[in-house]
Protein backbone atom coordinates (compact mmCIF):
# COMPACT_ATOMS: atom_id res chain seq x y z
CA UNK A 1 0.00 0.00 0.00
CA UNK A 2 0.79 3.40 -1.03
CA UNK A 3 -1.87 5.58 0.95
CA UNK A 4 -3.94 4.60 4.14
CA UNK A 5 -7.19 2.57 3.22
CA UNK A 6 -9.85 4.93 4.58
CA UNK A 7 -12.94 4.20 5.78
CA UNK A 8 -14.97 5.05 2.70
CA UNK A 9 -11.97 3.01 0.28
CA UNK A 10 -12.24 -0.33 3.14
CA UNK A 11 -16.28 0.05 2.54
CA UNK A 12 -15.77 0.58 -1.35
CA UNK A 13 -13.70 -2.66 -1.39
CA UNK A 14 -15.82 -4.25 1.22
CA UNK A 15 -18.72 -3.71 -1.60
CA UNK A 16 -16.59 -4.85 -4.37
CA UNK A 17 -15.85 -7.78 -2.82
CA UNK A 18 -19.55 -8.40 -2.43
CA UNK A 19 -19.12 -8.63 1.67
CA UNK A 20 -21.06 -5.40 2.26
CA UNK A 21 -24.93 -5.25 2.69
CA UNK A 22 -26.09 -1.62 1.60
CA UNK A 23 -29.57 -0.67 3.68
CA UNK A 24 -31.20 1.61 1.45
CA UNK A 25 -34.96 1.90 3.04
CA UNK A 26 -35.46 4.35 6.44
CA UNK A 27 -34.15 2.54 9.50
CA UNK A 28 -34.59 4.33 13.48
CA UNK A 29 -31.67 5.03 15.21
CA UNK A 30 -33.28 4.13 18.42
CA UNK A 31 -33.09 0.51 18.86
CA UNK A 32 -33.51 -0.11 14.71
CA UNK A 33 -29.63 -0.09 13.87
CA UNK A 34 -28.71 -2.26 16.66
CA UNK A 35 -31.53 -4.90 16.11
CA UNK A 36 -30.45 -5.26 12.65
CA UNK A 37 -26.76 -4.91 13.15
CA UNK A 38 -27.25 -8.09 15.84
CA UNK A 39 -29.08 -10.31 13.47
CA UNK A 40 -27.20 -9.42 10.09
CA UNK A 41 -23.60 -10.77 10.43
CA UNK A 42 -22.15 -9.12 7.61
CA UNK A 43 -20.97 -5.37 7.49
CA UNK A 44 -23.88 -3.20 6.90
CA UNK A 45 -23.80 0.34 5.25
CA UNK A 46 -27.21 2.08 6.69
CA UNK A 47 -27.68 4.76 3.87
CA UNK A 48 -31.16 5.93 4.78
CA UNK A 49 -31.20 7.04 8.70
CA UNK A 50 -34.62 8.34 9.83
CA UNK A 51 -34.30 12.29 11.02
CA UNK A 52 -30.48 12.36 9.42
CA UNK A 53 -30.28 12.91 5.49
CA UNK A 54 -27.04 13.25 4.04
CA UNK A 55 -25.71 10.81 6.49
CA UNK A 56 -24.75 7.22 6.37
CA UNK A 57 -23.93 4.86 9.50
CA UNK A 58 -21.74 1.26 9.38
CA UNK A 59 -21.52 -1.28 11.89
CA UNK A 60 -20.01 -4.70 11.40
CA UNK A 61 -17.02 -4.05 10.02
CA UNK A 62 -15.02 -6.62 11.30
CA UNK A 63 -17.51 -8.91 12.00
CA UNK A 64 -15.36 -11.66 10.26
CA UNK A 65 -12.07 -12.78 9.21
CA UNK A 66 -12.32 -12.15 5.48
CA UNK A 67 -13.17 -8.43 6.28
CA UNK A 68 -10.62 -8.43 8.98
CA UNK A 69 -8.19 -9.38 5.87
CA UNK A 70 -9.67 -6.89 3.56
CA UNK A 71 -9.32 -4.05 6.40
CA UNK A 72 -5.57 -5.43 5.72
CA UNK A 73 -5.03 -5.33 2.35
CA UNK A 74 -5.04 -9.45 2.55
CA UNK A 75 -7.27 -11.91 0.56
CA UNK A 76 -10.29 -11.93 1.74
CA UNK A 77 -9.82 -15.56 1.02
CA UNK A 78 -6.63 -15.85 3.65
CA UNK A 79 -6.32 -19.07 6.18
CA UNK A 80 -6.41 -17.48 9.59
CA UNK A 81 -2.87 -18.91 10.78
CA UNK A 82 -1.73 -16.75 7.67
CA UNK A 83 -3.38 -13.69 8.94
CA UNK A 84 -1.92 -13.93 12.37
CA UNK A 85 1.62 -14.77 10.83
CA UNK A 86 1.22 -11.74 8.25
CA UNK A 87 0.11 -9.44 11.55
CA UNK A 88 3.35 -10.79 13.84
CA UNK A 89 5.51 -9.94 10.84
CA UNK A 90 4.02 -6.39 10.86
CA UNK A 91 4.11 -5.74 14.52
CA UNK A 92 7.54 -7.18 14.85
CA UNK A 93 8.77 -4.86 11.84
CA UNK A 94 10.38 -1.44 12.02
CA UNK A 95 7.29 0.95 13.03
CA UNK A 96 6.05 3.20 10.79
CA UNK A 97 6.20 6.95 11.23
CA UNK A 98 3.30 8.85 10.99
CA UNK A 99 4.01 11.80 8.50
CA UNK A 100 2.15 15.21 9.39
CA UNK A 101 -0.11 16.81 6.59
CA UNK A 102 -2.25 20.94 6.86
CA UNK A 103 -5.77 20.34 7.27
CA UNK A 104 -7.29 17.19 5.94
CA UNK A 105 -10.78 15.70 4.75
CA UNK A 106 -12.30 15.28 8.81
CA UNK A 107 -11.90 19.88 8.59
CA UNK A 108 -14.38 19.91 5.31
CA UNK A 109 -17.01 21.30 7.88
CA UNK A 110 -17.18 22.59 11.73
CA UNK A 111 -19.32 23.57 14.55
CA UNK A 112 -17.59 25.99 17.23
CA UNK A 113 -18.95 27.03 20.33
CA UNK A 114 -22.36 27.16 21.11
CA UNK A 115 -22.84 25.63 17.40
CA UNK A 116 -21.42 21.81 19.04
CA UNK A 117 -24.30 19.34 18.65
CA UNK A 118 -23.64 16.13 19.00
CA UNK A 119 -27.25 14.66 18.12
CA UNK A 120 -26.66 16.34 14.46
CA UNK A 121 -24.64 13.41 14.26
CA UNK A 122 -26.91 9.55 13.71
CA UNK A 123 -25.73 8.36 17.19
CA UNK A 124 -27.83 4.91 17.46
CA UNK A 125 -29.59 4.03 20.70
CA UNK A 126 -27.88 0.39 20.31
CA UNK A 127 -29.69 -1.30 22.87
CA UNK A 128 -33.46 -1.19 25.00
CA UNK A 129 -31.58 -1.66 28.32
CA UNK A 130 -28.74 1.06 27.49
CA UNK A 131 -29.17 4.28 29.21
CA UNK A 132 -29.07 6.64 26.15
CA UNK A 133 -27.22 6.73 22.90
CA UNK A 134 -23.58 6.05 22.55
CA UNK A 135 -21.59 8.17 20.70
CA UNK A 136 -18.09 6.13 21.05
CA UNK A 137 -18.28 2.36 20.28
CA UNK A 138 -16.26 1.72 17.59
CA UNK A 139 -13.89 5.31 17.46
CA UNK A 140 -10.44 6.41 19.28
CA UNK A 141 -9.85 8.56 22.17
CA UNK A 142 -6.74 10.84 21.96
CA UNK A 143 -4.93 12.16 24.41
CA UNK A 144 -1.23 12.91 25.85
CA UNK A 145 0.45 12.06 29.29
CA UNK A 146 1.19 15.60 30.63
CA UNK A 147 4.86 15.13 31.64
CA UNK A 148 6.79 14.06 28.47
CA UNK A 149 3.97 14.76 25.68
CA UNK A 150 3.82 10.59 24.72
CA UNK A 151 0.46 9.68 23.00
CA UNK A 152 -1.95 7.40 23.78
CA UNK A 153 -4.62 6.27 21.73
CA UNK A 154 -7.63 4.34 23.43
CA UNK A 155 -10.85 3.08 22.91
CA UNK A 156 -13.10 4.09 25.74
CA UNK A 157 -17.02 3.77 25.31
CA UNK A 158 -18.86 6.80 25.35
CA UNK A 159 -22.85 8.03 26.03
CA UNK A 160 -24.57 11.18 25.18
CA UNK A 161 -24.93 13.27 28.19
CA UNK A 162 -26.50 16.77 26.21
CA UNK A 163 -25.04 18.37 22.98
CA UNK A 164 -21.69 19.05 23.97
CA UNK A 165 -20.79 16.72 26.59
CA UNK A 166 -20.78 13.01 26.64
CA UNK A 167 -19.10 10.12 29.21
CA UNK A 168 -15.98 8.88 28.81
CA UNK A 169 -15.55 5.32 30.76
CA UNK A 170 -12.36 3.56 31.35
CA UNK A 171 -10.05 2.47 33.91
CA UNK A 172 -7.79 4.59 35.82
CA UNK A 173 -5.48 1.98 35.46
CA UNK A 174 -5.63 2.74 31.52
CA UNK A 175 -3.34 4.85 30.07
CA UNK A 176 -6.07 7.70 29.26
CA UNK A 177 -6.68 7.33 33.58
CA UNK A 178 -3.22 7.71 33.98
CA UNK A 179 -3.09 10.74 31.87
CA UNK A 180 -5.90 12.69 33.24
CA UNK A 181 -5.11 11.46 37.21
CA UNK A 182 -1.81 13.38 36.15
CA UNK A 183 -3.66 16.41 34.63
CA UNK A 184 -6.28 16.40 37.49
CA UNK A 185 -3.52 16.40 40.18
CA UNK A 186 -2.22 19.60 38.71
CA UNK A 187 -6.03 21.03 38.83
CA UNK A 188 -6.10 21.26 35.19
CA UNK A 189 -8.32 20.02 32.32
CA UNK A 190 -7.01 17.06 29.91
CA UNK A 191 -7.12 17.81 26.41
CA UNK A 192 -8.56 15.20 24.63
CA UNK A 193 -9.84 14.27 20.84
CA UNK A 194 -12.12 11.68 19.62
CA UNK A 195 -12.03 10.87 15.95
CA UNK A 196 -15.06 8.17 14.47
CA UNK A 197 -14.18 6.75 10.64
CA UNK A 198 -11.13 6.29 10.98
CA UNK A 199 -9.00 3.56 8.95
CA UNK A 200 -9.23 0.20 10.41
CA UNK A 201 -5.69 0.09 11.05
CA UNK A 202 -6.15 2.58 13.37
CA UNK A 203 -8.97 1.50 15.09
CA UNK A 204 -7.17 -2.02 15.58
CA UNK A 205 -3.75 -0.01 17.35
CA UNK A 206 -6.14 1.72 19.78
CA UNK A 207 -7.81 -1.46 20.26
CA UNK A 208 -4.90 -3.53 21.07
CA UNK A 209 -3.13 -3.95 24.37
CA UNK A 210 0.15 -1.79 23.29
CA UNK A 211 3.07 -1.50 25.98
CA UNK A 212 2.78 2.40 27.71
CA UNK A 213 5.00 4.58 26.25
CA UNK A 214 4.82 3.24 23.11
CA UNK A 215 3.49 4.97 19.49
CA UNK A 216 0.46 3.50 18.42
CA UNK A 217 0.32 5.91 15.54
CA UNK A 218 3.40 3.93 14.53
CA UNK A 219 1.51 0.11 15.27
CA UNK A 220 -0.97 1.57 12.93
CA UNK A 221 1.60 2.48 10.25
CA UNK A 222 2.84 -1.07 10.56
CA UNK A 223 -0.19 -2.57 10.55
CA UNK A 224 -1.51 -1.08 6.92
CA UNK A 225 2.15 -0.90 5.88
CA UNK A 226 1.83 3.39 5.54
CA UNK A 227 2.34 6.05 7.23
CA UNK A 228 -0.96 7.56 8.97
CA UNK A 229 -1.64 11.11 8.10
CA UNK A 230 -2.06 13.55 11.08
CA UNK A 231 -3.06 16.97 11.32
CA UNK A 232 -3.00 19.07 14.12
CA UNK A 233 -6.43 19.89 15.96
CA UNK A 234 -7.89 23.51 16.07
CA UNK A 235 -8.20 24.48 19.38
CA UNK A 236 -6.21 21.90 21.19
CA UNK A 237 -2.46 20.47 20.61
CA UNK A 238 -2.94 16.96 19.36
CA UNK A 239 -2.28 15.38 16.46
CA UNK A 240 -5.27 13.12 14.70
CA UNK A 241 -5.29 11.15 11.45
CA UNK A 242 -6.64 13.46 8.60
CA UNK A 243 -8.83 11.13 7.06
CA UNK A 244 -11.24 10.83 9.99
CA UNK A 245 -15.03 10.89 9.18
CA UNK A 246 -15.68 13.10 12.43
CA UNK A 247 -13.45 14.45 14.93
CA UNK A 248 -14.34 16.22 18.59
CA UNK A 249 -11.96 18.16 20.31
CA UNK A 250 -12.34 19.56 23.98
CA UNK A 251 -11.38 18.56 27.70
CA UNK A 252 -11.46 16.21 30.64
CA UNK A 253 -12.98 18.18 33.60
CA UNK A 254 -10.75 17.67 36.57
CA UNK A 255 -12.38 17.19 39.82
CA UNK A 256 -15.90 15.81 37.81
CA UNK A 257 -17.31 12.20 38.26
CA UNK A 258 -20.71 11.43 35.79
CA UNK A 259 -23.08 8.62 35.65
CA UNK A 260 -22.37 6.49 32.77
CA UNK A 261 -24.97 3.90 31.42
CA UNK A 262 -25.97 1.65 32.13
CA UNK A 263 -24.56 -0.11 28.68
CA UNK A 264 -24.52 -3.78 27.15
CA UNK A 265 -20.98 -4.18 27.11
CA UNK A 266 -18.78 -6.44 25.72
CA UNK A 267 -19.20 -9.06 28.08
CA UNK A 268 -22.95 -9.45 27.66
CA UNK A 269 -24.60 -7.54 30.40
CA UNK A 270 -25.82 -4.09 31.29
CA UNK A 271 -23.15 -2.48 33.37
CA UNK A 272 -22.81 1.05 34.80
CA UNK A 273 -19.26 3.68 35.91
CA UNK A 274 -20.59 6.20 38.55
CA UNK A 275 -17.31 7.62 38.08
CA UNK A 276 -16.54 8.51 34.53
CA UNK A 277 -15.15 11.20 32.94
CA UNK A 278 -16.73 14.26 31.80
CA UNK A 279 -15.93 14.99 28.55
CA UNK A 280 -16.77 18.53 26.99
CA UNK A 281 -16.42 19.43 23.23
CA UNK A 282 -16.02 22.90 22.51
CA UNK A 283 -15.31 21.74 18.23
CA UNK A 284 -16.71 19.05 16.19
CA UNK A 285 -15.48 19.07 12.20
CA UNK A 286 -16.62 15.98 9.98
CA UNK A 287 -16.11 15.86 6.23
CA UNK A 288 -19.00 16.04 3.96
CA UNK A 289 -22.02 13.48 4.23
CA UNK A 290 -19.74 11.49 6.83
CA UNK A 291 -19.69 7.94 7.78
CA UNK A 292 -20.69 7.54 11.53
CA UNK A 293 -18.86 4.09 12.02
CA UNK A 294 -20.25 2.44 15.41
CA UNK A 295 -21.12 -1.35 16.42
CA UNK A 296 -23.11 -2.94 18.26
CA UNK A 297 -21.31 -5.53 21.20
CA UNK A 298 -22.60 -7.97 23.72
CA UNK A 299 -22.98 -10.93 21.94
CA UNK A 300 -20.83 -13.99 21.46
CA UNK A 301 -20.71 -12.99 17.57
CA UNK A 302 -19.59 -9.54 17.69
CA UNK A 303 -17.26 -8.06 15.72
CA UNK A 304 -15.43 -6.40 19.03
CA UNK A 305 -14.57 -10.22 19.93
CA UNK A 306 -13.78 -11.48 16.27
CA UNK A 307 -10.68 -8.85 16.28
CA UNK A 308 -10.18 -9.60 20.13
CA UNK A 309 -9.91 -13.07 18.67
CA UNK A 310 -6.91 -12.11 16.38
CA UNK A 311 -5.44 -9.87 18.87
CA UNK A 312 -4.94 -12.54 21.51
CA UNK A 313 -2.90 -14.78 18.79
CA UNK A 314 -0.38 -12.02 18.49
CA UNK A 315 0.19 -10.66 22.00
CA UNK A 316 -1.83 -7.22 21.66
CA UNK A 317 -5.23 -8.19 24.02
CA UNK A 318 -5.40 -6.98 27.25
CA UNK A 319 -8.13 -5.13 29.03
CA UNK A 320 -6.01 -3.55 31.84
CA UNK A 321 -7.72 -5.98 34.23
CA UNK A 322 -6.78 -9.31 36.87
CA UNK A 323 -4.24 -11.30 35.51
CA UNK A 324 -6.06 -14.32 36.06
CA UNK A 325 -9.08 -13.08 34.43
CA UNK A 326 -6.87 -12.05 31.05
CA UNK A 327 -5.35 -15.77 31.23
CA UNK A 328 -8.24 -17.10 31.10
CA UNK A 329 -9.82 -14.66 28.35
CA UNK A 330 -6.59 -15.01 26.13
CA UNK A 331 -7.19 -19.34 26.38
CA UNK A 332 -11.04 -18.52 25.42
CA UNK A 333 -10.38 -16.08 22.50
CA UNK A 334 -7.73 -18.34 20.89
CA UNK A 335 -9.69 -21.46 21.07
CA UNK A 336 -12.92 -19.73 19.63
CA UNK A 337 -15.04 -20.36 22.75
CA UNK A 338 -16.26 -16.60 22.94
CA UNK A 339 -19.41 -17.50 24.82
CA UNK A 340 -16.76 -18.80 27.95
CA UNK A 341 -14.64 -15.25 26.79
CA UNK A 342 -17.99 -13.30 27.86
CA UNK A 343 -18.68 -15.60 31.27
CA UNK A 344 -15.33 -14.97 32.53
CA UNK A 345 -15.82 -10.44 31.51
CA UNK A 346 -19.21 -11.00 33.63
CA UNK A 347 -17.31 -12.43 36.92
CA UNK A 348 -16.81 -9.70 39.29
CA UNK A 349 -13.24 -9.03 39.71
CA UNK A 350 -13.57 -9.18 43.86
CA UNK A 351 -13.58 -13.07 42.79
CA UNK A 352 -10.04 -12.71 40.84
CA UNK A 353 -8.74 -11.02 44.19
CA UNK A 354 -10.15 -13.93 46.68
CA UNK A 355 -8.07 -16.43 44.21
CA UNK A 356 -5.00 -14.43 44.60
CA UNK A 357 -5.37 -14.27 48.06
CA UNK A 358 -5.66 -17.60 48.75
CA UNK A 359 -2.83 -18.69 46.29
CA UNK A 360 -0.51 -16.75 49.05
CA UNK A 361 -1.56 -18.88 51.78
Amino acid sequence: MTAPMELREFIQKLDDAHQLRRITREVDWKYEIGDLTRQELSPLLFENVKGYPGHTVFTNGLINRAAIATALALPPDVAREDLVRQLRERIEAKPVQPNHVFGGPVFENALSGSQVDLFQLPVPWWNRSDAGRYVGTWHVNISRDPDDGRYNLGVYRMQVLNRNQATISTSPKSHLGIHFTKAEAQGKPLPAAVVIGVSEAVFIAAAAGYSGGMDEYELAGALQQCPVSLATCKTIDLDVPAGAEILLEGFLHPGVRVLDGPYFDYAGKATSNPRAYLFEVNRMSFRTNPVFRGALVGHSAAEDIQLFSILSEVGLFDFHGSRIRRALQIIFLKNGFFHAFQVVGRLGPSLFRREKKQSWN
